[in-house]
């Protein structure tokens, strides 16, 4: 009986005993979770917070020309080469003349003889010789004749090939001896200038992001060529005209370079940063130390003693890595972040639900 009685006490000692072993660790856990078991926080501080939108674009000179042939004929001389920079009216191509020249000889003969006849008409309606049908008759040939002058001077005229607009030449010219034809609806380019001192970047903002995007708004890009340099912009126009692609709906903003420093190529790609909203001191805090529930937001605030209290805050304009707390911390608080607040012991009684991190 004394032994059973032996035993009894011994297992209640020790069950005490492993209660206080308990209660001793959840007490250190609770004091140390702030800072002594490794657990990492971050206060409450003032700074700004920018609101972004990240796209991908393509750098593209403003004015750009194809420069096309408005008649058929074989080149014969090409005056300049690419990178070449040249001003408007410049001689760029000169086309075989020789047909165009013969063309325009006959249609001056024939407006030269019908201008001759239709004199002496004149003189002869004037003495009544001749009846006023004959001098309409007259009056009319003369202008069929000046209408076919002035079309193949015209032709003459456009074998020379001149530069609509003062720019840089993109790309090689085509080739002496190539025939080149004006087409249509497609026609033959035979050369490309562009003006390279005014750039803009076409660039393709997704559709869950394009309500942000305002005319206006600044915009700093970088090209994969220059890691170092960043390029500023400015939003200039907000196409309606969707794009799919791979089943995403884009929308094309324009942004205006404001300088290029004459480093940028057409067609380069830009990494576009559009500054959508700013707040300048305002209270911060990184977005791992904010948490979500179903209920709202919230933060483990570290108190005295190294306690943590579950404090709901109020949320305004979230940049890329910090977000604005606009109530429920004050400048200085300190705040659980990551992890951490995941294994920390919350005040709010039966609150056994994981946090879900930003």
């Amino acid at each position: 009986m004394l032994k059973i009685i032996g035993k009894a006490k011994i297992a209640l000692a020790l069950l005490v005993a492993a209660a206080l072993a308990c209660y001793g660790g959840y007490s250190y856990y609770v004091k140390a979770s702030a800072g002594e078991s490794g657990l990492q926080t971050v206060k409450v501080s003032a700074g700004d917070i920018r609101n972004t939108v990240s796209a991908t674009g393509t750098v593209k000179p403003v004015n750009s020309v194809d420069v096309s042939s408005k008649i058929t004929g074989r080149i014969v001389d090409v005056k300049v080469k690419e990178n070449d920079w040249v001003k408007e009216d410049d001689v760029l191509f000169i086309l075989d003349s020789q047909q165009y020249q013969s063309d325009l000889n006959r249609a001056e003969a024939t407006l030269n003889n019908a201008a001759a006849h239709l004199a002496r008409m004149d003189s002869l309606l004037r003495s009544g010789a001749v009846a006023q049908q004959e001098f309409d008759s007259a009056q009319k040939d003369y202008l069929v004749a000046k209408a076919a002058y002035d079309t193949s001077a015209s032709s003459m005229a456009d074998t020379i090939i001149k530069a609509p607009v003062t720019g840089m030449v993109i790309g090689k010219p085509t080739p002496a001896g190539q025939t080149v034809a004006p087409g249509i609806s497609t026609p033959m380019v035979l050369m490309t200038i562009a003006d390279m001192s005014i750039m803009q970047s076409e660039t393709l903002v997704d559709e869950s992001d394009i309500g942000q995007v305002q005319l206006g708004q600044k915009v700093d890009f970088t090209v994969d060529t220059y890691t170092s340099e960043v390029f500023q912009g400015v939003v200039s126009l907000i196409s309606r005209k969707a794009e799919t692609t791979n089943n995403v709906v884009y929308y094309k903003v324009y942004v205006d370079v404001l300088d290029n420093r004459q480093l940028l190529f057409p067609n380069m790609t830009s990494r576009v940063t559009i500054y959508t909203a700013e707040a300048k001191n305002v209270l911060t805090l990184p977005l791992s130390a904010v948490r979500e529930t179903k209920d709202g937001y919230f933060a483990y605030k570290v108190l005295p003693g190294g306690k943590m209290e579950e404090v709901r805050v109020a949320l305004g304009l979230r940049g890329d890595d910090r977000i604005e707390i606009t109530s429920g911390l004050n400048a200085g608080d300190a705040v659980l972040l990551k992890a951490a607040a995941a294994a920390a012991p919350a005040n709010r009684a039966g609150n056994m639900r994981g946090p879900r991190l930003f």
